[in-house]
């Protein structure tokens, strides 16, 4: 069995002067936001094996502090450029040629990554608010198995939980 662990970004700053929406950073509340749920995360002993991210700045940010959190090394953190805007068939195809890894952390964006999760997970909540964990079980071998309901919710958090 697989596990994926599904992390929107944490509270990105609209005020910044930056030059677009993929440059936008996080604001103080995303800042504390995210250390918080890597904390949740390290209490569960849950501690994906990789962090893949979309490269926007927002993203980069809450995976940095993650890993910071969950004292994982740089060379278990994987920037793809595919799940910046994603739609949810391309969501899929990221999750299905994921490197072998038991349990790889997707940190993203919505409204992809509440799609992703509930076509694996009919039990999977209708919004994933910012920061917000969602560690699902997939019924599956391997990633290139991954089928629509193939996953068990295991856990679900958010900041303001």
């Amino acid at each position: 069995m697989e596990k994926l662990t599904l992390i929107r970004h944490a509270k990105s700053d609209w005020s910044s002067a930056a030059a677009s929406d993929f440059d936008r950073p996080l604001n103080s509340r995303g800042n504390k936001a995210a250390p918080v749920m890597a904390a949740r995360i390290r209490g569960r002993d849950q501690i994906p094996d990789l962090l893949v991210s979309s490269p926007a700045q927002r993203a980069v940010e809450t995976v940095e502090l993650l890993a910071h959190e969950l004292d994982l090394p740089q060379d278990q953190i994987i920037c793809q450029r595919g799940i910046y805007e994603a739609s949810l068939e391309t969501l899929i195809e990221i999750v299905r040629h994921l490197p072998e890894a038991e349990h790889v952390a997707l940190v993203g964006h919505n409204p992809g990554l509440t799609q992703l999760g509930q076509w694996l997970c009919p039990q999977a909540p209708e919004w994933l608010p910012t920061c917000a964990v969602l560690e699902l079980e997939l019924a599956v071998g391997d990633w290139l198995s991954v089928s629509p309901s193939c996953a068990t919710l295991l856990y679900y958090d958010y900041p303001k939980k």
